[in-house]
């Protein structure tokens, strides 16, 4: 049955697919855990206590069922390397955050002294209210805990295919009830302090990934000279821009071997205020348009046989018990610049 906004007599110009879970997958854990280790030229350490933490914590009972590491440079010079984590059982997460090489590190008074900061930012994310697209039958994020796909399917290559695949969007509108304007919160120090938000509900999450590990020859140039770079500037208009845009929080990541190595992948990590701001500049802005014209040019020279993998999971918050906390972060981390803060504690003096 074609979806609202779906064309009469529909089909895409190049397959795409769907991750595909089984009934008794009702909901996906999606958690980030990262360090902040200082600004370009005034590192103090690299964050390798983090990581021999993280290591560790990964290989404990009730670990995530699949993760993935990467890092990025914020807008204010700052290094961010994570984690980032699947559980599609809430009951092991639970128990595995709640584990003591895990509470006690997170919990521990030595995380808010020295320059380095911390943050994690965990959704519990229902499958009605997410939809997932992939270029191609290759399993990521998400995805990499589903058994299999569904498709080729036609809900993709028209405006509003991404609200059409999100199961609770026939019968909600996914607004913002607080409103669907941004504004500067005063600024909240954490410095020093754990500092918690409570996110709105509808708040948009889109995970957007390309991998370009097997594009070569024409298809590597043209990607490399002309995509990525729009598709940076893209990312960094949202960053940059998020009163207009509506893009409360936006990391362009690349993703990292086990060991930390760069691969030829990347994903941007972003937080719309709601879908609509998501649409909004998909569908009107420069800025996106010009994404999707180097894109579309791209495989229009290469006879739509591209090499490149592209892929999204697009999750609407509900109200829920997610956790956004940041620990001796500077001020502009994450949703800290937009919403007051539901806990503060600070360190003792």
């Amino acid at each position: 049955m074609p979806q609202a906004q779906m064309p009469k007599n529909w089909t895409p110009p190049y397959p795409a697919w769907s991750a595909e879970f089984p009934p008794q997958v009702r909901e996906v854990v999606i958690g980030c855990f990262a360090v902040q280790h200082g600004q370009e030229g005034n590192r103090e350490g690299d964050g390798a206590a983090f990581h021999d933490w993280a290591q560790a914590a990964l290989l404990l009972d009730h670990a995530p069922d699949h993760h993935e590491r990467a890092s990025c440079v914020d807008a204010q010079g700052w290094a961010n390397s994570l984690y980032i984590c699947y559980w599609t059982d809430r009951s092991r997460y639970d128990a595995w955050t709640a584990s003591p090489q895990v509470a006690s590190w997170w919990d521990d008074p030595k995380r808010l002294q020295g320059t380095q900061g911390y943050w994690r930012e965990v959704i519990f994310a229902p499958l009605n209210r997410l939809e997932t697209l992939f270029s191609s039958e290759d399993g990521a994020g998400m995805a990499a805990l589903a058994p299999g796909f569904a498709g080729p399917i036609r809900e993709h290559a028209y405006w509003g295919a991404m609200r059409d695949r999100v199961p609770d969007s026939e019968g909600d509108g996914f607004r913002n009830p607080a409103g669907a304007e941004l504004a500067y919160q005063p600024s909240v120090e954490s410095r020093a302090s754990r500092v918690r938000i409570r996110p709105p509900e509808n708040l948009c999450l889109i995970r957007s990934a390309q991998n370009w590990t097997q594009c070569k020859g024409e298809e590597l140039a043209i990607y490399e000279q002309d995509v990525h770079p729009t598709l940076i500037k893209g990312m960094n208009y949202i960053r940059d821009n998020p009163l207009d845009s509506g893009c409360i929080s936006c990391r362009f990541m690349d993703e990292l071997t086990e060991d930390g190595q760069r691969q030829a992948k990347t994903f941007g990590l972003a937080y719309f205020l709601t879908m609509a701001h998501l649409e909004a500049w998909a569908k009107r802005h420069p800025s996106h348009l010009a994404i999707f014209r180097s894109f579309h040019e791209m495989v229009r020279k290469l006879n739509f046989q591209a090499d490149l993998k592209l892929w999204h999971e697009v999750i609407v918050l509900p109200q829920g018990p997610h956790v956004f906390e940041y620990l001796n972060c500077h001020e502009k981390t994450g949703l800290l610049p937009f919403f007051a803060p539901d806990q503060r504690s600070a360190a003792a003096p």
